[in-house]
């Protein structure tokens, strides 16, 4: 057994030596905390963000509430345009679409014929004893052929449905056998359905075959369908005024407000539109709160007590108190392009106190939202406001900038391409269509088409509705979304119009319409402006501005050269707008939070590779000591070996 106790001294040595580990550990603790703290920064910089995106989005700022008294029956809502009313509506008759069925046929595999169905929409009017039928010139009508690949009850059906021409078919087994239902997709007298058939068996209006499917009420016509159901308006009364409508959805009767017309009514239905702020209040105290919150966080961990000499954890630390600096100057800011009085916090009842602690005047911030509605979105989302109805703001992107009172001058409205023939001949009808005047060719943007009409004898309506479903209806021109309006005034000329606007929306004829001697042809033109100092044109009625902002003039006052004034055009990027891009700058990859989380890591990943570096230090001295320790304790425990011998030697000696 040796004299030292090696293990002992070299246990109380090696403690001395691992007393820099806990300085190591004292400072990886701490970086521990910080990142802590730092994760805790970023989840409420997160919800500041999300209740800061919130008000960047103007669809949240809906302040209009829309009741009725019995929905059941009616009702109602409404776009924030709408203006503050109340009325009552009552309905008589609701909308409906027509329903048609064939004879019964044996089994749904039946053979039926083949030819062309050819399909489209009107109004059957009554006069005496004289039914007639005109075209709605709002839709188009499609011929589809049947041969002997869909002949049958079922291929007929299929062939109907893929078409897409508005009508759905079906078959019913009702008992004495399978018929063919059809029903036109959308409701209203101007969408019951006209069926006419070229048959392969020669005779296109009796009831085998294909002209079996044929339907047309009007007088003299085949209707070989029966009727189920017939096509009807909505009949309503709005404050006592009698409104007919094809759809039991109405939204053009009320400006800004849709009516949903469920039931006849027995009695009148209360309706209610008013300002309501209650929603909006609370996005508003719910970003309070998160603003507040985060504000309270980030002062607690950078806070210094002079006092107790306590202080937070992230006390000195200059990435908070740049975010700090960031969010007060982000919300103390002006915001330009509201285009009103309220372009800041504190003018809508939105401020800090002595502490700055921020919270709201709900009594002023309603105020403001009475006044101004648009302008307190314009203060916190991205929103643009035209001071002239007809100028309609339709888009902006991501980049677009603030507009503040940009002037807005119009030189010229955008035009649509018209051709005008000279005066049909007799005097207000009936004009007669037959095989010497029914074709013309017609070129629309660029695409030309060859139109066949209906021969027959028509009112100036019915024509201009026939020829207006038939250019329409030309597949060609529907390829390229070309459309024209057509009509016939009281001189008894036919005007097509381009639906489109602009110089590249044109219109041409080929040949002689309805054996006229000539058309004359006006070319469409686009708008042009003044904004500010500048005059740009536009393509159609729209207008792109230098920052990404297009805008619509939809008619109205023009003037040239100088231009007509229509007033101004403001858009806002909102203080919700800013604050989310500021709070992203510092969540994103890049920003403050990952960059000092990031540092933080760095730093604790080299106190790790101290750390190794010492604990490998630490075992080569503990080696060294435990050989130095070992050497003396055997060179000890060998002199005292010797020093024993020596004693029993000189025990030994004789005695004097």
């Amino acid at each position: 057994m040796g004299t030292i106790d090696v293990n002992s001294i070299v246990s109380q040595l090696m403690a001395i030596e691992k007393q820099p580990l806990q300085k190591f550990d004292v400072r990886n603790v701490g970086i521990k905390q910080r990142i802590s703290a730092y994760g805790t920064i970023k989840g409420a910089l997160a919800t500041f963000q999300g209740s800061a995106q919130k008000l960047a989005n103007a669809d949240n700022f809906t302040t209009i509430s829309a009741t009725s008294s019995a929905s059941d029956f009616v009702g109602i809502s409404a776009s924030k345009t709408a203006a503050k009313s109340n009325f009552s509506v009552e309905v008589s008759q609701l909308a409906q679409n027509q329903k048609l069925a064939s004879k019964a046929l044996t089994a749904p595999t039946s053979i039926v014929g083949t030819g062309t169905i050819s399909i489209e929409f009107g109004k059957y009017t009554t006069s005496g004893t004289t039914t007639s039928f005109t075209a709605n010139p709002d839709k188009v009508s499609k011929t589809i052929t049947i041969d002997a690949s869909n002949n049958t009850l079922t291929g007929l059906r299929d062939a109907i449905n893929k078409a897409g021409v508005g009508v759905t078919a079906s078959i019913v087994n009702d008992g004495s056998g399978y018929k063919l239902a059809m029903v036109s997709t959308d409701t209203g007298e101007s969408n019951a359905l006209k069926i006419t058939t070229t048959d392969s068996d020669g005779d296109n209006s009796d009831t085998s075959g294909l002209s079996m499917l044929a339907f047309n009420a009007a007088t003299g016509g085949a209707s070989n369908l029966a009727q189920t159901q017939a096509a009807q308006n909505a009949n309503l009364k709005i404050d006592g005024i009698a409104i007919s409508k094809s759809t039991n959805t109405v939204s053009d009767a009320v400006d800004g407000v849709t009516l949903t017309l469920n039931k006849i009514t027995t009695s009148a239905v209360n309706m209610s539109v008013s300002q309501n702020t209650g929603a909006i209040t609370k996005n508003v105290q719910d970003f309070v709160k998160a603003y507040n919150d985060l504000s309270k966080m980030l002062g607690d961990l950078t806070s210094y007590d002079p006092k107790t000499q306590n202080s937070g954890l992230l006390n000195g630390d200059v990435a908070v108190r740049s975010m700090q600096n960031s969010l007060r100057k982000a919300m103390t800011q002006m915001i330009s392009g509201t285009g009103g009085d309220y372009n800041s916090l504190s003018r809508v009842g939105v401020s800090f106190d002595k502490n700055g602690v921020l919270s709201v005047d709900t009594t002023k911030f309603n105020a403001a939202m009475s006044k101004d509605p648009q302008g307190v979105i314009s203060l916190f989302a991205s929103n643009s406001r035209a001071s002239d109805s007809l100028i309609r703001i339709d888009t902006f992107d991501k980049n677009t900038t603030s507009l503040d009172d940009l002037a807005v001058s119009v030189i010229n409205n955008a035009t649509q391409a018209t051709l005008s023939s000279d005066a049909l001949t007799p005097a207000g009808g009936p004009f007669v269509v037959d095989g010497n005047n029914n074709t013309f060719g017609i070129n629309v943007n660029g695409t030309s088409a060859s139109i066949t009409l209906t021969v027959g004898s028509y009112t100036p309506a019915q024509l201009a509705a026939e020829l207006q479903t038939r250019i329409n209806s030309d597949s060609t021109l529907q390829n390229i979304g070309a459309k024209v309006n057509v009509s016939i005034g009281t001189d008894n000329k036919v005007q097509i119009t381009n639906a489109r606007y602009g110089a590249d929306a044109t219109l041409s004829l080929t040949g002689s319409l309805l054996g006229t001697a000539q058309t004359v042809a006006t070319p469409g033109l686009d708008v042009k402006v003044k904004v500010g100092n500048s005059i740009k044109t536009g393509v159609g009625q729209q207008v792109t501005l230098d920052n990404g902002l297009k805008f619509s003039v939809l008619g109205g006052a023009a003037s040239s050269p100088d231009g007509a004034d229509r007033g101004t055009i403001n858009f806002s990027r909102g203080l919700g707008y800013q604050l989310d891009s500021v709070v992203g700058d510092m969540l994103s990859s890049t920003g403050q939070v990952a960059s000092r989380i990031d540092g933080m890591n760095q730093e604790a990943k080299r106190i790790s590779q101290q750390t190794d570096r010492f604990n490998r230090r630490l075992v080569d001295i503990e080696q060294r000591y435990r050989k130095q320790y070992t050497a003396l304790d055997l060179a000890v425990t060998k002199m005292q070996s010797t020093s024993d011998w020596l004693s029993k030697q000189l025990a030994n000696l004789p005695k004097a």
